[in-house]
């Protein structure tokens, strides 16, 4: 292959082609807010975010096209995602039941770590899948929030990249304060809690159509064939060393001397692949000593040709061995009768036995003299192994014929256009596909857990407060502090339902870090407690300074106040943290179990 090939193929190759769309499409969002600074943040080549009001907009715009209809399919979203929360919690328990019982490999749950549990050329193909689906989840949260009339914080612009691999996602920040509040009713809040779940389901579902659908989306432009990774030696056991090359592309097989019409072009995607031609499971009917034409095309000539290939016998002795020395073999393993082994019951056959002569041959290596080379015979029903001792009469299985290659599938063009783009296209999308249904499937299980940190504790809250109900009945006194900000000099308490201010201070601390004792006390008429939210509760404080006065940015005020409790509050908190602990109990026993046990599996559910 020339340089120029190389460098065609680097050109062409649909990371180097996303990338540069990427990086050319930054650039220009570069160029046009190059007198917006704070619009935009730039970590080259890792990130790219860039903030924006349209897309606060277009949210809400979509959000409040139709309204009914979004409220009718948010709220079927409630019922998908708490599904799913009772599914992952089934999921999870009875696979770590599992895993303490019956461990295999296929029940081992290890979390996605970049070079760690997946290598990082893999990790490129995560990317794409990841930004998506995060972008798709946020945008379900801002529809269902605009739909609901619940205002939306900010919106934003992301992109990754590293090296070649470049994707595109968002984020949207709802008002936190304003949704839990009494404004909005409690199916509001179920709503935009399942939303960004839903539309995860709702990926992996499209994403595992696009899967089962993949070889009639890609027909137009490409077949997969098998292509020759490399030939098997003579002296290892091949039969057809010289006639097939490594790089070959098999796209069709006919017995020799037979008219083009015989041909049976190979479609792995379709059922005909060479194991099944072999196999005589198309018309094409094999047995050994037939004589095949192979119709190869190269592509690092761009060359078709025809080559002739023997078929030869599957020889099964029912053992593994490898050499120890030029000489001399040892027996690794004796396939017993229930693996269908044929040879168990050989006496003194055992495994850690040396061979030194091969039907009374020794074994050399060097000048090829090896037990592969002595499997290439035809008709064979015995085979005589020797060891400085004893010689063993070992019976020969015939299970079928080969060629006595190793092999790989490989998407070949049936276009120029398909040609001009590679065979790197179809199994990139491919891969990208296999990633999308993983991710969104895993993050779709994993985000309803009812744990802190995902939607399924937002959604099992609310319903575990709608179950036990609110009752107010006394006050209670609570006392917080908060760190001023200038740009947003309202101090927002922690509680929503606020009888009174008892006192606010103002805390002076020394540049050092060490309080001062001194406090600043401010009279009544210099704040006054109010209702931002607009649910009929006050909340926040506001803070009514002369024009003279310099509250200094981060200053520690302390505030003294009366308000609403919930004397539920409590039985709602504990039962929810101990489904919390619970759940989290199961989801580290799968992890930790999963490590012990499985360390070295790259797996993420």
């Amino acid at each position: 292959m020339s340089l120029i090939d190389v460098i065609l193929g680097f050109i062409l190759s649909p990371w180097f082609l996303l990338s540069l769309l990427f990086w050319v499409f930054v650039l220009i969002l570069i160029f046009l807010l190059r007198n917006r600074k704070e619009a935009y943040y730039l970590w080259f080549p890792l990130l790219a975010m860039f903030k924006t009001r349209k897309l606060n907009k277009f949210l809400t715009k979509v959000g409040k096209k139709a309204p009914k209809f979004w409220k009718i399919f948010w709220t079927i979203g409630i019922f998908v995602s708490f599904s799913f929360t009772i599914y992952a919690l089934y999921f999870l328990f009875s696979n770590f039941i599992s895993l303490i019982i019956r461990p295999s490999p296929e029940q081992a749950i290890i979390p996605l770590i970049p070079g760690v549990t997946v290598s990082l050329p893999t990790l490129s193909y995560l990317i794409l899948p990841l930004l998506f689906i995060l972008t798709t989840h946020e945008f379900a949260h801002g529809i269902a929030a605009s739909a609901d009339g619940v205002d939306i914080k900010s919106t934003g612009i992301l992109g990754a990249g590293l090296f070649f691999v470049i994707g595109f996602g968002a984020f949207v920040e709802v008002d936190e304060r304003e949704l839990n509040s009494v404004k909005h009713h409690r199916n509001t809040r179920l709503r935009i809690a399942a939303a960004g779940t839903y539309v995860n389901g709702m990926t992996a579902g499209i994403a595992f159509l696009l899967l089962i659908s993949f070889p009639l989306l890609i027909s137009p432009f490409y077949v997969n064939v098998t292509q020759v990774h490399s030939v098997v030696l003579e002296t290892d056991g091949g039969f057809n060393e010289g006639n097939l090359a490594a790089g070959d592309l098999i796209l069709a097989i006919k017995k020799q001397g037979t008219g083009d019409e015989e041909f049976i072009s190979l479609d792995n995607f379709a059922g005909r692949t060479l194991s099944t031609i072999l196999n005589n499971g198309t018309s094409l009917k094999c047995s050994i000593g037939d004589n095949l034409t192979f119709r190869i095309y190269n592509p690092s000539t761009d060359s078709y040709s025809e080559k002739n290939v023997t078929l030869a016998p599957r020889y099964y002795l029912g053992i593994l061995y490898e050499y120890i020395s030029n000489t001399e073999l040892q027996i690794t393993k004796i396939y017993s009768e229930i693996e269908g082994g044929n040879n168990y019951d050989i006496i003194n056959f055992t495994v850690g036995l040396n061979i030194t002569e091969v039907n009374g041959i020794p074994i050399n290596q060097t000048h090829g003299d090896t037990l592969g080379k002595a499997l290439t015979v035809f008709n064979l029903n015995t085979i005589n192994l020797s060891s400085t001792s004893e010689t063993f009469i070992l019976n020969v299985n015939v299970t079928g014929v080969r060629i006595g290659i190793i092999t790989n599938s490989y998407f070949m063009h049936k276009n120029d256009f398909a040609k001009f783009f590679t065979n790197s296209w179809p199994d990139f999308w491919l891969k990208e596909i296999v990633w999308l249904f993983m991710i969104s499937f895993s993050i779709t299980i994993f985000n309803m857990l009812p744990l802190p940190i995902f939607d399924g504790d937002r959604l099992v809250k609310e319903l575990i407060n709608w179950g036990f109900g609110e009752e107010y009945k006394t006050t209670k006194k609570k006392k917080e502090k908060i760190r001023y900000n200038k740009d947003e000099p309202d101090l927002k308490l922690s509680e929503y339902r606020v009888e009174k201010i008892d006192s606010l201070k103002i805390i002076i601390e020394s540049k050092s870090g060490i309080r001062d004792k001194s406090e600043i006390i401010l009279p009544e008429d210099k704040y006054n407690l109010s209702d931002k939210i607009g649910d009929g509760f006050k909340d926040t404080v506001l803070l009514d300074l002369p024009e003279h006065s310099k509250l200094e940015e981060g200053s520690l005020i302390e505030i003294t106040y009366d308000y609403w409790h919930d004397e539920k509050r409590k039985i709602k908190k504990t039962v929810l943290n101990i489904l919390r602990y619970i759940t989290l109990f199961i989801l580290a026993g799968n992890f930790i179990l999963s490590i012990m046990r499985f360390g070295g599996v790259l797996f993420w559910l």
